[in-house]
């Protein structure tokens, strides 16, 4: 497809910023006021990563995070997508994480491309570690939590067997909106590529 949308790359850069940005304040207020990410917001933003992906200008194709920055075409944010979606899957599944946190990684994978993803979700996951140890000391729960992250890396390890199995709906003692996590995540790893640091990836 050829460029649809007439912006410079700076200003394609900063739409998909802007966007991405929207996107996690939705997600922190839903997630505060209603334990939960809507699926419309996270298809909303997914749709916009694949167009603006698509019709923004190429430059290159280096992707929003660069100093040149341009768009990266349907494909790749597709797979970026697939790829965010395949990160926190395994978590999901070990009931570590809820659905709503799985399928926005996804939709910030089509903004950042199957390579800018990872490096997203370390951040993210980072983030979210920080969080979590603060909340855990602050209420003294160190124990409780320890547990959790056993039966954790249990349905991490022997998925599917029965036994003890974590559900964060009702055995979390730290209630903190991952979304929280995101938006923290993202914005540290946009401060580390515009630094000019390079891609934290695994590709």
């Amino acid at each position: 497809m050829p460029q649809l949308l007439n912006l410079t790359p700076a200003a394609w850069q900063l739409w998909c910023f802007a966007t991405v940005a929207l996107t996690l304040v939705m997600a922190l207020e839903t997630d505060l006021l209603q334990n939960r990410i809507p699926n419309v917001l996270v298809l909303l933003a997914l749709l916009a990563g694949l167009v603006l992906n698509e019709a923004g200008p190429a430059n290159g194709r280096e992707g929003m995070f660069s100093y040149f920055p341009g768009a990266l075409g349907g494909a790749q944010a597709l797979l970026g997508a697939l790829v965010g979606l395949g990160l926190f899957l395994p978590l999901y599944l070990a009931g570590a994480m809820g659905a709503g946190d799985v399928k926005l990684l996804a939709a910030l994978g089509a903004f950042a491309g199957p390579m800018e993803v990872v490096g997203v979700a370390l951040c993210i996951a980072a983030s979210g570690g920080v969080l979590a140890l603060a909340i855990t000391l602050l209420r003294r729960k160190t124990g409780v939590v320890l547990a959790n992250v056993i039966r954790i890396f249990d349905g991490l390890l022997h998925p599917g067997l029965p036994g003890p199995r974590f559900d964060p709906a009702t055995q979390t003692v730290l209630r903190m909106p991952y979304a929280l996590a995101f938006a923290l995540g993202v914005a540290g790893y946009g401060y580390w590529r515009l630094s000019g640091y390079p891609a934290l990836s695994i590709f």
